[in-house]
């Protein structure tokens, strides 16, 4: 990994708890709050400011610019949530980008772990340790606004997007 092992460090202290909360929230009840993006962002522009020359920190930006705009046209076309689309950009600020292609790879293997592992809680015993989080629950999307069509489940991507974040980081690190 590219990224400074102190600015990966400072943040990693900093995001882990907020990693956390969104991962409990955003399972329990399918919402990243506006409140804990903006406090991921906090943690860059902190750790950042301590570590990292100011022209490294502007270019970060371009991270989170192409991020948010791939990101909003699926969630235009409905394959994700709002919370997720700005999770996901902010998390792309901490990205270096001579690590853009492992942090791309390393976000599918967290994205599918996250997947694989709610469902294995979701039909396995397990579910019953949280049987009122909304990550189990079948909905119908009758609002046209919300993510996928019909009853059936979506999954929280906070919990992967989160997931790579404290990965890359600890990574970077070590």
């Amino acid at each position: 990994m590219q990224v400074s092992s102190s600015f990966a460090l400072l943040s990693l202290i900093l995001a882990l708890p907020i990693c956390l909360y969104i991962f409990y929230a955003d399972m329990k009840f399918k919402r990243i709050s506006n409140k804990a993006v903006w406090a991921l962002f906090a943690v860059f522009v902190v750790a950042g400011l301590c570590t990292l020359p100011l022209m490294e920190m502007a270019w970060r930006f371009a991270n989170y610019a192409v991020v948010f705009a791939i990101l909003f046209l699926m969630w235009m076309l409905r394959q994700m949530g709002a919370g997720d689309v700005k999770m996901a950009a902010v998390a792309a600020l901490f990205v270096d980008r001579a690590d853009a292609a492992d942090a791309l790879w390393l976000a599918f293997a967290c994205l599918i772990a996250a997947t694989f592992a709610t469902l294995i809680v979701r039909f396995s015993p397990l579910r019953n340790l949280a049987p009122d989080w909304a990550a189990w629950r079948l909905k119908p999307s009758t609002d046209g606004v919300s993510v996928g069509k019909g009853n059936q489940m979506t999954l929280p991507m906070g919990t992967g997007i989160g997931l790579m974040l404290c990965t890359y980081l600890l990574l970077g690190a070590l």
